[in-house]
């Protein structure tokens, strides 16, 4: 088995839109998480260059949007 990269995933891509084309949406569940795969890896591709170009992990914080930086939960009142 090849290891994933973004070259394998948008050949994979490139097949689904054919299908989808000859065969109507069927597909279109895998195209979309060939999607969700592709930026995940890119964006993983990415962090780790800025990693090992020396950029600090916090830096890279900064760049999430808010929605994805964790929070603290407030916790729900105890009956006591």
């Amino acid at each position: 088995m090849q290891p994933v990269s973004t070259q394998r995933i948008e050949n994979a891509i490139r097949i689904v839109v054919q299908l989808i084309d000859m065969s109507g949406d069927a597909y279109w569940p895998v195209l979309e998480r060939l999607e969700v795969e592709h930026a995940a890896l890119a964006s993983r591709e990415e962090r780790l260059a800025r990693y090992l170009a020396g950029e600090p992990p916090q830096s890279a914080l900064r760049r999430l949007p808010p929605t994805a930086r964790s929070t603290p939960r407030e916790r729900p009142a105890q009956a006591g």
